[in-house]
């Protein structure tokens, strides 16, 4: 089945494009891509700013021991307006005064997908030293040492964090900045009274931007949401020392970010352009979101990148072999296998995979 875009209004084309546009001029997320990070100063949750209506705090943990394998934080402060991650059905009050947080590991049958009022639900200080949501999830402390702790459904997690600066910009604009820091955790999981201790590499995540919610209290439909309608991203540790993102997002069904960032420990940051992600067959079945909405989800794919000389520096095949878990937005989150060549040697491991399509629903209607 060929994608069928989702309906969206003539409004909502046009944001898309104006966006598509200010980010070919204004983006500086390449050439920050490659230097230190030096910007602390600017991640706060901003609850009550008028400029920025939404902010992200992202960790992520892309390769745990068995049952594992993986862990997710990923909290939004605020609503985007985003076709891809608005939760629209979880959401019941004002959208700029909503939080939202999704976690999931391999082990665990259900993810916690779940909203919280703020303030009521939350304690968030307004420098970042402290975000809560509810008796989830706890963020103490801020760049570059973090301590987080976590409990849902008879899992708990403990981890301190020290964040490095590694960065990768997904992208820096004057009304959108994304970023990753490569970071190292030790700590423990414990479930089903099996305690786990873990050590290795993860990632610190944070992201501001202007949005609609700036302006409005109400819920924007879909069709007038911006069209973001696919977005992967995923995470590899190479070794050690070294990791690797691999990014595709699409405005409308035009490329927004295609990118392949290498970060180490003991060496400056890489960020490649010229990437291919493709899907090679998708899960036997449609997956149904609880709202009801089909998605067709991967079961095998490849990422091809190349440096400015056109030589292959990364190429693998990788399988999903773990349950998608429903929460990242209006997609999914696994894990997965691969195997192939990173710049001329043979790898294998494992990768984090986070996974939305929103496709015109009539498609699978018609089928």
């Amino acid at each position: 089945m060929k994608k069928q875009l989702p309906k969206i209004s003539t409004a909502s084309k046009a944001l898309g494009k104006s966006l598509l546009l200010a980010q070919s001029v204004l983006d500086q997320a390449k050439k920050y891509s490659t230097l230190p990070f030096t910007q602390a100063h600017i991640i706060r949750p901003r609850v009550d700013e008028k400029y920025y209506s939404w902010t992200h705090y992202g960790i992520f943990f892309p390769l745990l021991p068995e049952p594992h394998r993986y862990l997710n934080i990923m909290i939004l402060i605020g609503t985007p307006g985003a076709l891809a991650f608005d939760h629209d059905d979880i959401i019941t009050g004002n959208p700029r005064k909503t939080a939202t947080f999704f976690s999931s590991t391999a082990a665990l049958e259900q993810a916690l997908l779940k909203a919280y009022i703020i303030p009521e639900d939350t304690k968030i200080n307004k420098d970042g030293a402290l975000i809560e949501l509810g008796q989830e999830i706890s963020i103490q402390g801020t760049f570059p040492q973090i301590h987080i702790n976590g409990h849902y459904d008879g899992f708990d997690f403990d981890f301190d964090i020290a964040i490095t600066s590694h960065v990768s910009w997904f992208i820096k604009t004057p009304i959108y900045d994304h970023f990753s820091l490569l970071a190292k955790f030790k700590g423990f999981l414990n479930y089903q009274a099996e305690r786990i201790e873990s050590q290795g590499l993860c990632t610190y995540e944070y992201a501001r931007a202007v949005g609609p919610h700036s302006i409005t209290n109400k819920l924007i439909p879909d069709v007038y949401k911006l069209p973001l309608d696919f977005f992967t991203y995923q995470i590899i540790n190479i070794n050690e020392t070294t990791q690797l993102l691999l990014t595709k997002a699409d405005i409308a069904g035009q490329t927004a970010a295609y990118t392949l960032h290498i970060r180490h420990l003991d060496e400056p940051a890489e960020i490649y352009t010229d990437v291919s992600f493709d899907i090679i067959s998708h899960q036997v079945e449609d997956f149904v979101s609880p709202s009801g909405q089909k998605m067709r989800l991967p079961k095998y794919f490849s990422w091809i990148a190349r440096n400015e000389a056109k030589q292959i520096i990364l190429n693998i095949q990788a399988e999903i072999d773990c349950p998608f878990r429903y929460g990242h937005g209006r997609g999914y989150a696994s894990s997965y296998i691969f195997t192939g060549h990173y710049f001329g040697n043979e790898v294998q491991g494992r990768g984090y995979i986070e996974y939305i399509d929103i496709e015109n629903q009539q498609a699978f209607d018609d089928e």
